[in-house]
């Protein structure tokens, strides 16, 4: 008798779960129709049973959620409404990660999503600690695209000085040694993300001007000199990647590179050491000897650029522009070395001049190089304003120029440091 009863039980189960499955898939057909003509008010119903009632029915399921949620803040401007749907989609998510895992995935598309779509002040610094507990869960593994966007929101939080300096380095520091851990072994596709990343972050960096003290002393606190040459030089490179070349520990990488392999890497690493504490003389030497046997083409811009700083630096103003103009001949993409040359013509003017109408004609020639670093990186542009302001006002005037034979529109050939060419304008 219990064993009849025991198998009646699980034939009546049986057909609950039978009669369930079949609602769900009833359920999930209708909403389905809607949302593919992309009815969600009509979809949205229909869509919450099969949410409710059948959790482990599809993964489908809550990638459908997200987009009918979308569709829905896509049709409205009530920001309460709004605020409310990114919590639902939250709400999916987090079920999604109950029934099938891949939580760090997960939350990367969730952190993605608050930072499109929530309507609040604090939606950055939500959709940040998001993104940190993914990059947490996937360690070493994190999906470049995900510490990509984590980046630039820490950055664009420190901007607001939503987080601190800290805060700031913690988010990039570990991460970026990860990459650099990654990339050798890397292929070419992660090779050339992570190249885009480290390049984007130093350029946001860039715009700061009050981390790189904290950078230092944090260094200097948290990490050591790994016994690994290996890890030795990827800890330098995310010194490097974040414009931090002055710390004590980026000295004592610098001379352990040195010691153990005095090649190119070891040099530039001196040499940025010594640039960063004023020992100009000294950082030249060593950028001489790295671009003695640097063969890459992209690294010998980068490398010449910063020769040329420490050139101007040292008041070696032409051969500062020489060594910018180097660069650009091996990668006309980058806007610095354009910005450089023009501040410095702009700055040493008389010193090319060979009157008083030429010194003025040479900011028009300053103003052309600003003016070309603006327009190739926007980052450059609160400078190169400062900067334009400043020698417009320069130019020569219509009388100076009348008497000189030049009208409005003409081409201008000056012997600088090379030929230059450039338009009259008043």
């Amino acid at each position: 008798m219990k064993k009849f009863l025991m198998i009646a039980t699980m034939a009546f189960a049986g057909l609950n779960a039978s009669a369930q499955n079949d609602g769900c898939a009833v359920n999930y057909s209708i909403y389905k129709e809607f949302l593919n003509v992309e009815s969600y008010h009509n979809a949205v119903n229909m869509y919450r049973q099969v949410f409710n009632d059948c959790p482990s029915f599809s993964k489908t399921v809550y990638v459908d959620g997200v987009k009918i949620y979308k569709g829905l803040i896509g049709g409205t401007q009530d920001k309460n409404l709004i605020n409310a749907y990114v919590d639902t989609i939250k709400i999916i998510y987090n079920q999604r990660i109950a029934n099938y895992g891949e939580e760090a995935s997960v939350l990367s598309r969730m952190a993605y999503d608050v930072q499109k779509f929530r309507k609040s002040d604090t939606a950055y610094l939500e959709a940040y600690h998001i993104y940190a507990k993914s990059i947490a869960l996937s360690g070493e593994k994190a999906e470049i695209s995900t510490v990509s966007a984590y980046f630039q929101l820490a950055a664009n939080l420190y901007a607001k000085k939503a987080i601190s300096s800290e805060e700031l380095f913690n988010a990039l520091v570990p991460n970026i040694l990860n990459i650099r851990k990654n990339y050798e072994n890397g292929d070419d596709k992660y090779k050339e993300q992570a190249d885009k990343v480290l390049s984007s972050i130093n350029k946001n960096l860039s715009r700061f001007n009050n981390y790189q003290a904290d950078f230092d002393k944090l260094f200097d606190a948290k990490y050591t000199l790994p016994a690994s040459i290996e890890e030795v030089a990827n800890l330098s490179k995310v010194m490097s990647d974040v414009n931090c070349e002055g710390s004590k520990l980026y000295a004592e990488t610098a001379e352990k590179l040195y010691k153990e392999n005095p090649g190119t890497e070891a040099a530039i690493a001196i040499a940025r050491y010594n640039k960063k504490n004023q020992q100009y003389d000294k950082a030249a030497e060593y950028y001489a000897e790295a671009l003695n046997s640097e063969t890459d083409s992209k690294k010998r811009s980068n490398y010449l650029y910063e020769a040329a700083l420490v050139a101007n630096y040292q008041k070696k103003y032409t051969q500062a522009i020489g060594f910018a103009k180097k660069s650009l001949e091996l990668n006309s993409e980058n806007a610095a070395p354009y910005m450089l040359i023009g501040a410095i013509y702009g700055s040493n003017a008389g010193m090319y001049a060979s009157d008083e109408f030429m010194r003025r004609e040479i900011y028009w020639v300053a103003a052309d190089y600003i003016s070309k670093a603006k327009r190739m990186d926007s980052s450059l542009e609160e400078q190169a304003n400062a900067l334009l302001k400043k020698y417009t006002v320069l130019f020569p005037g219509k009388e100076d120029a009348f008497m000189h034979s030049v009208k409005p529109g003409d081409v201008v050939t000056l012997k600088l440091v090379e030929n230059e060419t450039t338009t009259a304008r008043f």
